[in-house]
């Protein structure tokens, strides 16, 4: 029988680089256009409308990004498990640096009229679509590159380059905002955008260089492709499906709690400046670049599904004390409290989520098994802020019915996460196409 060859040594930089950087810049890109929503569109692609509804309607164009991540998600699932991870991955990369530079180059509604916002919603779209499939393909491509000791912490360079784009989007603008008004309307916005340029082009000489991982490959060789990876997913792994799914719905709930709802608390609720709480989630953000690879090496070692455990667990605990620090309402408890639940807390499951999902799988339908979790991803990123907010309001502005919820969440993700199991190297399917011989490689982890 033969074994899938073990990933050279001397690959780990263009692995980072692939994984890392190529996360991050779709990342930079993604967000970066949320937040030019706000302060840029609704202004130049929908002069028309009154200051609020241009809001709305810019907002607008930047939801439908985001549930095209969902389709985008399934769509290049299947195609990383039938042509590749490294081709898929350049295609995205390449997908979102165009649309990225054109919204740079994009002429405004006084240009074109109508046109504007069609292409403006057209080149999100095109963001979503690419960024469904991003992340969950640099995790598979990252965990199959690993040699069998690491497969968490390089499982992990896509989560902590996702800190790394919202980094990155967030100074970007904040320089640019320093322009004076006319001038940052003018040409000044276009600036981050613009840049994607250079960042995709770093990106691509990365990926380029990056070998297909062995186990793909491996796989190419003894004809064991699916034809319907989706198909073959949802017949043989709909447990381990329901799982992913539930687990990633668990941690967005967490750090969508964190980044959006605690935005609106914080500032309408407890009347706090933005500048405190934008202050403190980059300050959250830098510091989770850090220790989302950090607790995946620890996971390495103690093992990933108990390590997400305790992140799900410390979040249904530490939710009580952080809605007590924010509401002391001094600047620096403030920012304690986001720090802690952004920089360490949340990296408690981020860090090992990579190497635990890629793991659940089987090698022909790995990279569709982990973009199911984008798909937990969506619905929770578009149902929390609300159910949040409602239950906020229901009450007067008492916390005490969000943080139930925010724990009755993390705890039933928990409960799904409790009965994961994942295949350590690679899969029995691919053993099994290599040498008719029975393998049985999946254990409980």
């Amino acid at each position: 029988m033969s074994a899938a060859p073990a990933p050279s040594r001397s690959r780990w930089p263009y692995v980072f680089i692939s994984a890392f950087l190529g996360t991050a810049i779709e990342q930079y890109d993604f967000l970066l256009y949320g937040t030019a929503s706000a302060l840029v569109f609704n202004k130049l692609f929908f002069p028309n409308l009154d200051p609020l509804a241009g809001t709305i309607a810019s907002l607008g164009t930047y939801a439908a990004g985001y549930f095209a991540r969902g389709a985008g998600a399934l769509i290049c699932g299947h195609f990383g498990d039938r042509i590749g991870r490294k081709k898929l991955l350049l295609a995205t990369l390449l997908v979102m640096g165009i649309a990225s530079t054109a919204v740079g180059c994009l002429p405004t509604y006084a240009t074109i009229g109508l046109w504007a916002p069609v292409l403006l919603t057209t080149l999100r779209v095109l963001q979503g679509f690419a960024i469904g499939g991003e992340q969950s393909g640099a995790i598979v491509l990252g965990v199959e590159s690993a040699p069998s000791h690491r497969r968490g912490l390089y499982g992990s360079w896509s989560n902590s380059g996702s800190y790394g784009g919202a980094l990155l989007s967030t100074g970007a603008l904040l320089m640019t905002s320093w322009l004076p008004e006319p001038a940052f309307l003018a040409w000044g916005w276009r600036v981050p955008f613009l840049f994607s340029a250079v960042l995709v082009v770093i990106g691509l000489v990365g990926r380029a260089k990056l070998p297909e991982t062995a186990e793909f490959a491996q796989l190419q060789a003894t004809r064991g492709v699916a034809r319907f990876p989706l198909r073959d997913l949802l017949r043989n792994q709909f447990r381990d499906v329901a799982i992913v799914f539930m687990a990633r719905l668990g941690e967005i709930t967490w750090s969508v709690f964190v980044l959006l709802f605690t935005v609106a608390y914080v500032t309408v609720q407890l009347h706090l400046p933005k500048s405190v709480i934008l202050g403190a989630i980059m300050s959250g953000a830098a510091l989770g670049v850090l220790t989302v690879p950090l607790f995946a090496a620890l996971s390495d070692r103690i093992g990933r599904k108990p390590m997400y455990l305790t992140g799900l667990l410390v979040c249904a605990l530490y939710v009580w004390p952080y809605f007590s620090l924010l509401n002391t309402r001094q600047p620096m408890l403030v920012t304690l409290a986001i720090v802690i639940a952004l920089g360490l807390v949340h990296p408690l499951m981020y860090g090992p989520q990579g190497g635990l999902f890629a793991d659940m799988f089987d090698t022909h339908v790995r990279f569709s098994g982990v973009s199911i979790g984008a798909i937990g991803a969506v619905v929770g990123g578009g149902l929390n802020p609300v159910i949040c907010s409602s239950l906020l309001a229901q009450r007067g502005g008492d916390p005490r019915n969000v943080a139930l919820y925010v724990a009755a969440s993390v705890l039933v993700a928990a409960c799904f996460v409790a009965r994961a199991r994942t295949r350590a190297g690679p899969s029995a399917h691919l053993l099994q196409a290599a040498d008719e011989t029975p393998v049985t490689a999946s254990r409980p982890s």
